[in-house]
């Protein structure tokens, strides 16, 4: 399925005052067409897995009773240790790795070419772990250049690292349906350096809730990285934000995941970097990125997150139980250290059920800085407990959706109402299929179904079904078949 992630966003919603206390007339009609150029990342689902010129080069194989004396280069002569391969192998090249535990601490200097990227793999689908034990990462891409890597990484059960189990820090690295879980930090770790990233089908999960880093913990965590998607993963378990990306990040796509038991923030773009670790003359904590189509399910905080991001989508996802026990459902904030608050933020087509007494939505003080630049309609939300409002700038608290739509001038199209989601059970340690998932896929009397708008950035839901070109979008991950 081709789907494109480059597009302009489409539709209006904003809000009538700006920060500074200027009046705007809210552009929230059903014909209103407000819009800003958004990219997210340049990967799409059709060649998002492309390696080029992958399997041209030597295969070299690695086995528990092998030796590094060997010349690998036979599945009778393998190496012993996957460093060894990896010191070994040239652009092109494959390594196919024999069942068995095997040592992390796995650093990759070794780098491809754009048109010779190396594969790492189990040997014949065989069950093959990597556990760092006593070292910082499982694996570590770096170089002193810089330079890309054209390394894909795919079928480990990758686990036990001190620091990170995946650290990322150089372009050009594809990681891939792998089992990845308990780090002391966050369990994969992309920094400024790391271009092009593809996270694509892992399940990623229970990093060491006793670590002393645990508080901060996060999934994929992501600072100052460009170009990156994170799709398909299923992530679980996680004490603190599940994917989040801050530190000027650039063209970031978190689309077709789903996340259950988060102990902070689902999904976020921004949020607080240190300013030595800002690029100059950047200010923004994320720009040009999108959160679409994932599912989230029983979230400690807010399910959907931006803070101090510039030009953020938020589409067509659906949550569950979500602001246990702080912030609100779907939470715009200023978490800057530079107190650079957000521009054009767009929230757009998603369903929240909730079940707390916390707001639906919550917008904290000095977010925007310009409150035209806010975009929040064409939602779905419902809640046990009654639906709420919270604007911290115009000390709006506990606010009726009624009251907030005549106020504030947004949501005018948002619907408050039952989802009728026919499946809240969440798929745990079992992944789901990229083109099967179900889990808050909605019945089919749904108010949900075609009462969304369309949206060039949203070409599909998370199963891979075309979202119609005219008419209207199913709210929420799931497109009902035409």
């Amino acid at each position: 399925m081709a789907v494109s992630l480059s597009a302009c966003v489409s539709g209006g919603g904003g809000a009538p005052n700006s920060s500074s206390g200027t009046s705007a007339q809210p552009a929230n009609s059903p014909t209103a067409n407000a819009s800003t150029p958004i990219t997210g990342s340049s990967f799409t689902t059709a060649n998002a897995l492309v390696t080029p010129g992958a399997g041209t080069g030597q295969t070299y194989y690695v086995s528990t009773t092998g030796s590094n004396s060997n010349n690998g280069l036979s599945p009778q002569a393998p190496f012993q240790t996957i460093q060894q391969a990896v010191n070994t192998v040239g652009p092109g090249g494959t390594i196919e790795v024999m069942a068995g535990n095997y040592a992390g601490g796995i650093v990759f200097g070794t780098v491809g070419t754009a048109t010779a990227w190396i594969t790492l793999e189990p040997y014949q689908n065989q069950a093959v772990v990597i556990d760092g034990g006593s070292a910082m990462n499982d694996l570590f891409f770096t170089s002193a250049t810089n330079a890309p890597a054209y390394w894909i990484v795919k079928g480990f059960t990758i686990r036990s690292a001190l620091q990170y189990a995946v650290q990322i820090d150089t372009p050009d690295v594809k990681i891939v349906d792998n089992n990845i879980y308990y780090s002391d930090y966050s369990i994969v770790k992309l920094v400024s350096t790391a271009h092009n990233i593809v996270i694509w089908g892992n399940q990623i999960h229970d990093n060491n809730h006793s670590s002393a880093q645990a508080a901060v913990s996060k999934a994929v965590d992501m600072v100052g990285a460009v170009n990156v998607l994170v799709a398909y993963n299923n992530v679980y378990n996680i004490s603190f934000i599940g994917l989040y990306c801050k530190g000027n990040a650039t063209d970031i796509t978190f689309e077709d995941n789903t996340l259950n038991n988060i102990g902070s923030r689902g999904i976020m773009l921004g949020e607080s970097t240190g300013v030595q670790f800002l690029q100059p003359g950047k200010t923004y904590e994320s720009y040009n990125s999108i959160i679409k189509n994932n599912v989230i399910t029983n979230d400690q905080s807010a399910c959907l997150s931006e803070s101090s991001s510039y030009n953020a989508e938020i589409y067509n996802n659906s949550c569950y139980n979500v602001a246990i026990s702080r912030h609100g459902a779907i939470f715009i904030s200023n978490e800057s250290a530079l107190g650079q608050a957000g521009t054009n933020v767009y929230v757009r087509n998603n369903v929240v059920y909730d079940s707390s007494s916390l707001p639906m939505v919550v917008i904290a003080p000095h977010a925007m800085t310009d409150y035209t630049t806010l975009h929040i309609n064409h939602n779905m939300y419902y809640d046990t407990a009654g639906v709420t409002f919270e604007w911290d700038d115009k000390s709006i608290y506990n606010m009726a959706f009624n009251t907030w739509q005549q106020t504030t001038g947004l949501e005018l199209n948002t619907i408050v109402a039952d989802p009728l989601y026919a499946n809240i059970t969440p798929v745990g340690a079992i992944m789901p299929s990229v083109t099967g998932n179900t889990l808050l896929s909605v019945s089919a009397n749904s108010p949900a179904i075609n009462a969304g708008i369309v949206l060039p950035s949203v070409t599909h839901d998370i199963n891979g079904i075309a979202r119609p070109t005219s008419g209207s979008y199913d709210l929420g991950a799931y497109q009902s078949a035409p």
